[in-house]
Parts: structure tokens; sequence; C-alpha cells
């Protein structure tokens, strides 16, 4: 059985004083929140629309820039990170494209990009943990890391400086510049 009523839907502003944060949930005016918070954001020029459900995210989750173009889109479930989350720089070029499982863990592939549209990051996840092929670029499109990653032991070129040198029979660390 259904109905073709439409249910009222509180929507509620981020700087709305009835808001408030406890615990991880959500609440409105003492009642956990069932409904949309908006939030219009001057700094990174940007408008968000989140869904929540017994005072967690859940459902959509949309970040659009001020001429509407799309930002982010990203999908919950009870406060879990779920699906596809994409994002996009204000030039329009892809930012980021991430794959979460049920259990909000990084599972598949994660791209990010550059602002110039060019490649920055591609790993693969497995429940969370890296798995399989990892690669890091520049914004030149130069390969920074390339590495593999099997039974958590990375294999390759890592691409990670220490940021001090080590030196034996003696007791301090010399930092570099």
């Amino acid at each position: 059985m259904f109905s073709c009523q439409e249910r009222n839907v509180l929507v509620v502003d981020k700087k709305d004083s009835g808001l408030v944060l406890k615990n991880g949930q959500l609440f409105y005016q003492d009642e956990l929140l069932d409904g949309i918070v908006l939030d219009n954001n001057r700094l990174s020029q940007t408008k968000k629309r989140t869904s929540f459900k017994k005072g967690r995210k859940h459902g959509q989750e949309i970040k659009v820039f001020l001429n509407d173009s799309l930002a982010e889109l990203r999908m919950y479930h009870r406060g879990i990170k779920v699906g596809v989350h994409e994002g996009w720089w204000s030039n329009g070029y892809k930012k980021f494209e991430y794959y979460f499982n049920e259990k909000g863990f990084h599972h598949g592939s994660l791209k990010e990009w550059h602002a110039n549209g060019k490649l920055s990051r591609s790993f693969n996840f497995k429940d969370g943990k890296e798995e399989g092929s990892q690669k890091i670029w520049n914004e030149n499109g130069k390969i920074t890391s390339n590495y593999v990653t099997y039974n958590n032991d990375r294999y390759g070129l890592i691409g990670l400086k220490k940021c001090y040198t080590v030196t034996e029979n003696r007791n301090t660390s010399k930092f570099l510049k």
C-alpha cells in the first residue's frame, strides 16, 4: 500500500540555533533530526543540501557552486558513506571519485585529479585497505609514486621522503631543510 500524498519535510538552515550535534548525532530542538540541512558557505562559494534520518546523514548530500554547477555528490546510509562519492573543481574538471562499501570503507578505485584536469592519484582499495596498483602524479603529469600493495606490503617506488636523516652510533637526528 502506498500514498501519493507529499510528505512534509523539515528544512533547516545550518546556522539555526536549534541545531545541536551530540555524540555524532544531529538534534533539532532536542529531537533527532529527520529532514534536510541547508548550508550556504561564502568562503568556499558553495551551497550544500544534506539529508538526515534519526540524526545521521542518510540519503544524498549535494554541494553546488554559487552558479549552481555541481561541486560534490555523496551518498550516506544511517550515517555511513556508501556508494560513489564524486567531486568537481569550479572549472568543471573532475576533482575526485571514491567508492565505499556498505560498511563505509573505501572499496574499489579511488581517483583524484588536479585542477588542470590531470590525474593526481589512482589508488585501489579492498575493505578500507590499499590493495593492488597505487600511483601518484604531479600537476605536470610526471609520476611521483608507483607501487603495488599486496597483503599490506608495498612494492615499488613509494615516493616518500624522510624528513630527517638517521645516523648510526649517535643519539641525535638531523632534520632536513
